[in-house]
């Protein structure tokens, strides 16, 4: 049902009506950040197209929802990068099954997966199958990188754009796929999207940063040479320090900010709740005040680092004054 896409309502009203009027259009672009659910969409579209009990939308259960959905429906046809390229042959391929009669309807489907990864060879075998598109046919194009399709490609397909998901709905998805709630939520408060969020779970050096992260805001609090020495031990003799300093300040000042939610008495709000029992403890030993002065600092020295400040000194610079509140 388009009510299973509540992120993109907008889209799935406007392709609802589509359907309920019978206004289809030869072709749609759908253009969003990887991660809003273009593909989604797109094969809900297709079960609304082709659907047996619903009028404008998919039950899901009949025979065509169920041939869609595991992709062995005679009149939908997937078009998906080989190897990084769509190439022409898969144009080729797919004008040669249109050019038979639909097996199952009046309509032909076909949903194009990153059309920006078309060659010059198969944008332009493509754009006269656009100019002259068989009767029934409809084209979906599924595009993150729209500033990549020709624009004589869009002038001729109606451009329906998708919003980027929320932190909210990132993280159900990293859930969903087996990674942890705290570093699910983490990742979905600092990436652009599902995909760019599943890379930095997957890599081993999120967790530790994250974990360093809470350290360095202990040792800060007990004014000692301990977050100095935690700075240079645990980050700075890292491999390659200088390029997780972006996604170690980011999960810093996400700390901090999850600090000052706790002070504020807005726990809802909070992004690392697995670790509730330090952010109570040091969130009670800081004044509000402290706390945007510190998210203010970590900000100043993002800032620095953007126009090639010196890694080791800027570090040590925003710890000390992390220290003196």
């Amino acid at each position: 049902m388009w009510s299973e896409f509540p992120a993109q309502k907008q889209v799935a009203e406007l392709l609802y009506r589509s359907l309920k009027h019978n206004r289809l259009s030869h072709a749609y672009l759908f253009s969003g950040p990887k991660g809003a659910g273009k593909k989604k969409v797109a094969k809900h579209f297709a079960k609304a197209i082709f659907c047996l009990k619903q009028n404008g939308d998919s039950c899901g259960i009949c025979k065509n929802c169920r041939l869609i959905e595991e992709r062995n429906h005679f009149d939908v046809h997937w078009i998906e990068p080989e190897r990084n390229i769509i190439r022409i042959k898969q144009v080729e391929d797919l004008q040669k099954k249109f050019s038979y009669r639909a097996a199952e309807s009046s309509h032909k489907v076909y949903i194009m997966d990153e059309a920006d990864k078309m060659n010059q060879e198969a944008t332009n075998r493509m754009l006269k199958f656009l100019e002259e598109p068989p009767q029934g046919v409809v084209a979906i194009l599924l595009t993150s990188r729209i500033q990549d399709i020709l624009p004589t490609i869009l002038s001729r397909c109606q451009i329906i754009t998708f919003a980027a998901p929320s932190p909210e709905i990132i993280a159900k998805e990293l859930e969903q796929a087996g990674v942890k709630p705290g570093l699910a939520r983490a990742a979905a408060q600092i990436a652009n999207d599902v995909e760019e969020a599943r890379r930095l779970c997957e890599t081993e050096s999120f967790a530790q940063l994250r974990s360093l992260v809470i350290q360095l805001s202990e040792d800060i609090l007990e004014r000692g040479t301990y977050a100095l020495v935690t700075i240079h031990d645990k980050f700075l003799k890292q491999e390659k320090a200088t390029d997780k300093i972006d996604l170690f300040l980011d999960l810093f000042l996400l700390w901090f900010r999850d600090l000052l939610f706790f002070s504020l008495g807005k726990e809802s709000q909070i992004t690392n709740k697995d670790q509730m029992e330090p952010i109570q403890k040091q969130a009670l030993r800081m004044s509000q005040r402290r706390l945007v002065d510190g998210m203010g600092t970590i900000l100043v020295t993002k800032n620095r680092l953007t126009h090639y400040a010196n890694l080791q000194l800027s570090l040590e610079d925003m710890v000390l004054r992390l220290q003196e509140g």
